[in-house]
């Protein structure tokens, strides 16, 4: 197995007829809290709302050293808590989607060195894409493309907190057709405002001629939007 850097994403649904949104995230929060201050391979541990169901929230993860990271985290005493407590509460009805992505190296940025990920960054706008290429090669073309934009929008766009990406290590379980090897790009902005600001950029705008011209195309597997609730963090 692979000690690279892994990415972790979950999205539940909370039990509205049990707890409230607030009161779900009252109860995890203590679960972050332990994290930062007690494991430092833990590199972000963050909640985040779903934008079209409000009964969603998503927990964002990153791990440094792989599956050694994760079985660290999850052997935590405040771990078993959790577990304990949300069973005993009975205040998450389902798992709606979950994924595990290995990052692509040297391709856009995890963090902002400028800006505080403690906190959760509270109303920042998380942007998740999953894609398929028919091989390979295309995949990697689409890297090698989007990845110098990614240079750009590092200069000319301080708002974008996270831009980057990683590839699947499994197939998902559920909701998602993610297959091993697709791509998962995330995106984090400040707001709503910094994504449409980057959306609408002549610069991105012509990234699709330039995908056309490399004869680059891909399928869109899912695409979900969220607002971070401010519980956690998105980098240390």
């Amino acid at each position: 197995m692979s000690d690279a850097s892994l990415t972790a994403i979950v999205e539940f649904q909370i039990r509205p007829e049990n707890v409230t949104m607030d009161g779900w995230l009252d109860i995890w929060d203590k679960r972050a809290r332990d994290a930062w201050e007690g494991e430092p391979e833990t590199s972000a541990y963050a909640a985040a709302v779903n934008l079209e169901d409000e009964r969603n929230v998503l927990v964002f993860e990153r791990y440094t050293h792989g599956q050694g990271s994760i079985r660290k985290h999850q052997q935590r005493e405040a771990h078993a808590e959790l577990t304990r407590t949300m069973g005993e509460r009975n205040v998450t009805k389902r798992r709606m989607l979950s994924a595990l992505f290995e990052d692509v190296p040297d391709y856009g940025w995890w963090s902002r060195p400028d800006a505080d990920g403690q906190g959760g960054a509270a109303g920042a706008i998380v942007t998740v894409l999953g894609m398929h290429f028919a091989d390979d090669a295309t995949r990697a073309a689409f890297i090698e493309v989007s990845g110098g934009h990614a240079e750009y929008c590092w200069r000319e766009e301080p708002e974008t907190l996270i831009y980057t990406g990683g590839l699947a290590t499994a197939d998902a379980d559920r909701e998602i057709d993610l297959k091993t090897g697709d791509l998962v790009f995330v995106m984090v902005t400040t707001d709503m405002a910094a994504t449409e600001k980057h959306a609408n950029d002549p610069n991105h705008l012509a990234l699709g001629a330039r995908f056309a011209e490399r004869g680059i195309a891909m399928d869109q597997v899912f695409l979900r939007s969220y607002r971070a609730t401010g519980n956690g963090y998105f980098w240390r």
